[in-house]
């Protein structure tokens, strides 16, 4: 799995840069077969699901691909409760 640059990302996660070369420090690293993918800002890394943060912020990317892992019940109503936000969303719009 290979991590990419990003140039936006979603509302939870601020874009930051470095000052004296412009390059950005924030990653991206997609867990396959599911729905997570890890940011990494500054050296500190936490899993996420779209615009959503879904654990708090570890050292490590392993730390939080091993806790995204875990199918807890915690875990699956934390999902439940993020598709039903953005399905109200997708209605809402589409009622403007």
């Amino acid at each position: 799995m290979e991590e990419t640059k990003v140039k936006q990302l979603y509302t939870s996660v601020e874009k930051t840069k470095k000052d004296s070369s412009n390059e950005e420090l924030v990653k991206r690293k997609i867990i396959e077969n599911t729905p997570f993918e890890v940011i990494t800002i500054d050296g500190k890394s936490f899993g996420a699901m779209g615009s959503y943060r879904v654990t708090e912020p570890k050292e490590t990317i392993k730390e939080v691909e091993k806790e995204l892992k875990k199918v807890t019940w915690d875990r699956i109503v934390q999902v439940i409760m993020i598709l039903d936000e953005v399905k109200n969303k997708v209605e809402t719009t589409k009622n403007k």
